[in-house]
């Protein structure tokens, strides 16, 4: 038997909005994060020029993901980065490094200290959009999780 089409209902899925939260005031990399998700409807992006912002804005949401700039003055990304992890809501975040360091010691120094992955820069925004892909399944997996 068929419903009149008053009594059928379609779900209507809206794409799920992902928090990125930009943590820097390198000009040049916030061009490239804003163009790599200029075109796309599953990511807003949060902006943080200092630490203590980036620490409000990760404990109201939290993001799905974190794009962090290493070369912070005084350090600020290391203790950051365990402020994150010691968070029960932000310990699992994937959170990427970007930092002027090319050096293949620079990318194993943010994957001790627990970034997710390290782009040097100039921030390539195919390298970007691929890290940010690979993050955000990483992020889906871990919130199926839950």
């Amino acid at each position: 038997m068929l419903l009149p089409m008053a009594a059928r209902t379609t779900a209507k899925t809206t794409p799920r909005r992902c928090a990125l939260l930009y943590v820097g005031d390198h000009g040049a990399s916030l061009a490239v994060v804003k163009q790599v998700i200029a075109g796309r409807k599953d990511l807003v992006l949060w902006r943080a020029a200092d630490i203590d912002t980036a620490l409000q804005l990760a404990r109201r949401g939290p993001p799905e993901v974190m794009l962090v700039n290493v070369d912070l003055a005084a350090g600020g990304a290391v203790p950051l980065i365990k402020m994150l992890r010691a968070n029960a809501d932000t310990q699992a975040t994937p959170i990427l490094a970007v930092g002027s360091d090319s050096a293949p010691g620079a990318a194993v120094k943010s994957l001790e200290a627990g970034f997710f992955q390290y782009l040097a820069k100039p921030v390539q925004a195919g390298l970007l959009g691929e890290a940010l892909d690979y993050a955000l399944e990483f992020a889906a997996l871990e919130r199926a999780e839950q």
